[in-house]
């Protein structure tokens, strides 16, 4: 019947969320790129030295790295995406900025706590509840959530380029930046990113 198709339809195109997959078993629907206004509005709102060194670890096509090398030196940053696994890293870096598969989201915020000292991750919204992440990592008081920036409208992520103006339908998920800081003592904050220009 048609309930049966649109399961079937909704399974077969949509994300695969494991960024870490093989190449060769990569759907074109396992990539969603992060406008780039997106990515700026963080930037402007949120205080990162520009001197220390960044990691992007599931960089896509890119989409955030090239932001990211609008403020730091290209030597500063470094990216990768399925030709190597995350969670093999060991160099240490002071921030990381992603938007990870959000399947293993809650494995990537425990990995970035281990190898860097501050990080931004663009998630939805709803990951802010659930007994396991209140306990393993809403909890932890010795690298806790500092802020949530919240997007005012829905942004659309796809797997298809960019656009360079930074422009982005509306969608149906709302999106937020989550900024994790180790040693943070205060309550986390909510903020709120007016996004109504960025969108088409």
């Amino acid at each position: 019947g048609l309930k049966i198709k649109i399961i079937i339809i909704n399974i077969m195109t949509g994300k695969n969320y494991s960024c870490n997959n093989k190449a060769e078993n990569r759907s074109k629907n396992d990539l969603y790129q992060t406008p780039y206004s997106m990515t700026r509005l963080l930037l402007h709102n949120e205080y990162f030295d520009y001197n220390k060194s960044i990691l992007e670890p599931c960089c896509g096509h890119n989409a955030i790295v090239d932001i990211l090398k609008e403020k730091w030196n290209e030597n500063l940053i470094t990216y990768y995406d399925i030709e190597k696994d995350f969670f093999t890293e060991t160099k240490q870096y002071e921030y990381s900025i992603l938007n990870p598969p959000y399947k293993l989201a809650y494995e990537f915020i425990l990995k970035c706590k281990s190898v860097c000292k501050k990080f931004a991750m663009l998630l939805p919204l709803n990951y802010l509840h659930g007994k396991k992440r209140y306990d393993n990592i809403y909890c932890d008081t010795d690298y806790p959530l500092k802020k949530v920036y919240v997007f005012t409208r829905y942004p659309l992520l796809t797997c298809e380029d960019v656009r360079q103006d930074g422009k982005y339908k509306t969608g149906m998920m709302v999106y937020a930046w989550f900024i994790f800081e180790k040693g943070f003592e205060n309550e986390a904050t909510i903020k709120w990113l007016d996004n109504n220009n960025d969108v088409i």
